[in-house]
């Protein structure tokens, strides 16, 4: 990689209840610290947010945090939030999501909830209509996305969206995987 690499993470506010949720979000956070990876996340305090977060600033990463003006006023007392080398505040969640994806060489997608599934099949949907090129990793932590998997492949067989269109995504199990995996990808590795 020649250029300095950012990746956008999203994730649940949450952090389940398995704990190999919180150490994998914790572990990808060193791992883009190590390799001088920017982290854009959801300036979240809580939750895998602040796993992702703790394991980049741990190891002297550099994390740029995008947030609403609503969750900021109610997050702002978090300590972390000080120690976000870049936040941007939106009026909007739709200017958020789209700050982020601009700001970013790929997307990885961490166990979560709703707004976890919001953010993972807008760009999904944006990368399927090509305006994103953006490689999407899923991490799937004790076969947390399995269920989507099988979604998406339910409708693929149901003629709702192409077989073309299954390997929009991959799912790694592992953080360790996510790097290598994104360093196969030359929409990741020549930008």
């Amino acid at each position: 990689m020649t250029n300095k690499k950012s990746i956008c993470v999203f994730c649940g506010s949450a952090e389940g209840n398995d704990p190999s949720f919180k150490k994998e979000a914790y572990h990808f956070g060193n791992i883009l610290a190590e390799n001088n990876i920017s982290l854009i996340y959801g300036a979240g305090g809580i939750g895998l947010m602040n796993a992702v977060f703790r394991g980049c600033k741990d190891k002297g990463g550099y994390v740029i945090g995008a947030t609403i003006q609503r969750l900021y006023d109610i997050e702002k007392p978090d300590i972390s939030l000080s120690e976000i080398d870049e936040i941007k505040i939106f009026n909007k969640m739709s200017e958020r999501k789209v700050f982020m994806c601009k700001k970013a060489d790929a997307i990885c997608i961490l166990p979560g909830g709703l707004g976890t599934l919001d953010e993972f099949f807008e760009i999904l949907t944006l990368k399927q209509l090509n305006i994103s090129d953006l490689p999407i990793i899923l991490l799937n932590t004790n076969g947390f996305f399995d269920p989507i998997r099988m979604l998406i492949d339910s409708f693929i067989e149901k003629g709702f969206i192409k077989p073309k269109f299954a390997h929009l995504f991959k799912l790694v199990d592992k953080a360790d995987d996510i790097l290598p995996t994104l360093l196969e990808d030359k929409d990741f590795t020549e930008k």
